[in-house]
């Protein structure tokens, strides 16, 4: 099992570069188009179509105002990670001790009751290309199915609402925009049960994911005919096999 820069320096990518990738994910819409097939896409939310870098700095920001405390001096969207601890550890600040552990703590518990909920979404930027990509394929005649690890409790309205601000294909014909129903749901077993409706709903040209484990258990459900898209951003550190048959790519711009 590897993780984050691991995986990646031990998976096997395809030596594609990011517009041979999206291109070559057109054609293949295409083709299923040409065969009077419906062409599926599934596409990750955080992290994958969405930065959500921002949304983290503008929780992690409110939170210093409100404590009143200089800890991160000179905090900066860039400083975002993952998860909080990449802050700390960016900053050069203790995660397992002392005074910055006490406030890491502090500032876990304000930042995770903040990132999994509405309030803070709008926040959020499409990564560059994104929404013009995932336009071109609906308007192509391709069904485009966002899946996420959201719930729908907590994070539903505000995702509709986002995507639509944004400029996504949603709340239209062969769009579906799929939640997990409770908050605890494991993200993986949850995606890989989307994946195996999925497959009744037409032929699934491509997934894009950023994480390692999630994208390793959709191949597999999915099976080899499936573009599988690594899309390189910021990933947790749940360990993951590695990668084989897969492709990479960090823009959406074609």
């Amino acid at each position: 099992m590897f993780i984050r820069k691991e995986w990646i320096k031990n998976s096997k990518f395809h030596s594609h570069a990011n517009a041979e990738v999206l291109k070559e994910v057109v054609a293949r819409t295409q083709k299923m188009l040409d065969q009077k097939k419906l062409p599926v896409l599934i596409f990750d939310l955080d992290s994958t179509l969405f930065h959500v870098s921002p949304r983290s700095f503008a929780i992690l920001k409110n939170w210093i105002e409100s404590s009143a405390i200089s800890i991160l001096p000179n905090l900066t969207p860039a400083d975002m990670g993952y998860s909080i601890e990449d802050v700390w550890v960016k900053k050069g600040l203790s995660i397992e001790t002392g005074e910055s552990f006490r406030h890491l703590k502090d500032a876990k518990n304000y930042w995770r009751h903040r990132f999994f909920s509405n309030e803070y979404l709008h926040h959020d930027e499409p990564h560059e290309g994104a929404v013009q990509f995932v336009r071109r394929l609906h308007e192509m005649g391709a069904k485009i199915v966002y899946l996420t690890g959201r719930d729908v409790p907590l994070m539903a309205f505000g995702t509709v609402d986002q995507l639509r601000t944004n400029g996504f294909p949603i709340e239209v014909e062969r769009t579906r925009l799929i939640l997990k129903p409770k908050r605890h749901i494991d993200d993986l077993v949850f995606k890989v049960g989307v994946c195996e409706a999925a497959k009744e709903w037409g032929e699934v040209v491509a997934s894009f994911e950023n994480e390692p484990k999630n994208l390793v258990a959709m191949q597999e459900a999915l099976g080899p005919n499936v573009m599988h898209i690594f899309f390189e951003s910021v990933s947790s550190d749940h360990g993951a096999p590695a990668g084989k048959d897969i492709y990479k790519i960090d823009s959406f711009i074609v």
